[in-house]
């Protein structure tokens, strides 16, 4: 299982996602800042394998994650919003995201999201491999 983390900056709320998965031995963290290495990171991921976290700063980076919706289909999306007021949280919802989050919310919530989610997919894996 892997997660990825598009972010153009660093945040200390992806240090507590990185605290929040050491539990789980059998998880991969991809971290990129870059759009196009953020496209190529999301065609080599597996469906029903992959948590994509989608820092959305601005404007263009909304328009970047809405431009490779057709990724999503299988794959679990968080979407955080640096911005506190935004106009793009219909947008946002509009991909059928896991989650739509952001610095209004505590930061405790999205590394707790990040958690559960993949509790449950270890736990669906495990149903199915028996």
């Amino acid at each position: 299982m892997k997660i990825l983390i598009f972010s153009r900056q660093d945040h200390k709320i992806i240090r507590k996602i990185e605290q929040a998965i050491t539990a789980f031995s059998s998880i991969s963290l991809e971290q990129v800042s870059d759009r196009k290495k953020f496209k190529q990171a999301l065609n080599s991921c597996f469906a029903g394998e992959t948590l994509v976290v989608f820092f959305v700063d601005g404007k263009k980076d909304m328009a970047f994650l809405e431009s490779v919706e057709m990724h999503f289909m299988d794959i679990k999306l968080l979407i955080y919003f640096i911005e506190k007021d935004t106009d793009m949280f219909s947008r946002a919802y509009k991909l059928d995201p896991r989650v739509v989050t952001g610095a209004f919310d505590c930061d405790e919530f999205l590394p707790a999201a990040v958690q559960g989610i993949l509790l449950n997919l270890i736990e669906a894996r495990t149903k199915i491999d028996g």
